[in-house]
């Protein structure tokens, strides 16, 4: 460009000024020359600012990124460590409830052999093996409990079944069908164990086994993909058991939720 503008000024005015003309015309030239070349420096100096700019534009949005990645790879270990705490608080229920059951097994009398007798636990446990040989309630109940404790589910399924097909009129008939809907969410299989707690939550309304199937139903709910359920049964898990552990169990989860309680 510069070499065309000297080229240029140069044809149209050469033969028609004198020599300090020239001169004059060349230092001019000279200056415009200048002028365009500094011209030229700056258009440079604004591309490579440009360019800077672009890549502070990138590298700004690669932060930004990388930011919301460990955002939510936090907020995915803060799932899995409530659910580990609800685990670990269903765990510690599951065995406050067996001391508890256990104990009100060992003050039940224990069952009368042939001859009037008291017959010791091992008899008793085999009899109630014995086919067509009536088993004692208590015993069956504890054989079945013990098999869920054990992770055995699919016996203990069979055992509470079982208890509550023979003494359903009895007062752990109420429990038997809690443990088995357990026996169900352990397994996985949410809409079985749903079933369970919702059939509990019908038959026996004032079950001292309603909180906690309230509570795991509304927990069911939330590991089988429906929220909304979740959040309804955790609620009323508050409202028609307000101070016990369950309601504790689940404000903490309806927190975790997002779900604002009183």
């Amino acid at each position: 460009m510069r070499s065309l503008l000297v080229l240029t000024l140069a044809s149209v005015m050469v033969g028609c000024v004198s020599t300090g003309d020239m001169e004059l015309l060349h230092r001019e030239i000279t200056d415009v020359a200048r002028q365009v070349d500094q011209l030229g420096q700056q258009s440079t100096g604004k591309q490579d600012l440009q360019a800077v700019s672009q890549k502070l534009t990138e590298q700004n949005a690669q932060m930004l990124k990388s930011n919301a990645d460990i955002v939510a790879e936090l907020e995915q270990l803060r799932d899995q460590m409530e659910r580990l705490q609800a685990n670990l608080d269903a765990t510690n229920q599951r065995l406050e409830a067996l001391s508890n059951e256990l104990a009100a097994a060992r003050e039940r009398p224990a069952p009368i052999g042939p001859e009037g007798a008291a017959m010791p636990a091992a008899a008793s446990g085999a009899a109630m093996l014995a086919p067509g040989v009536p088993s004692e309630p208590a015993q069956l109940y504890s054989s079945a409990y013990e098999d869920y404790l054990r992770g055995n589910f699919d016996l203990a399924l069979q055992g509470f079944g079982e208890y509550r097909k023979r003494y359903s009129d009895t007062d752990l008939a109420d429990n038997a069908l809690y443990w088995i809907g357990e026996c169900h969410y352990s397994k996985r299989a949410f809409p079985a164990a749903i079933e369970s707690f919702t059939e509990l939550l019908n038959s026996y309304r004032t079950s001292d086994k309603a909180a906690a199937a309230l509570l795991k139903k509304g927990l069911a709910h939330l590991e089988a993909g429906d929220r909304s359920q979740a959040v309804i049964n955790l609620q009323y898990v508050l409202y028609e058991h307000p101070g016990s552990k369950e309601a504790e169990l689940a404000r903490t989860k309806l927190g975790a939720l997002g779900v604002k309680v009183k």
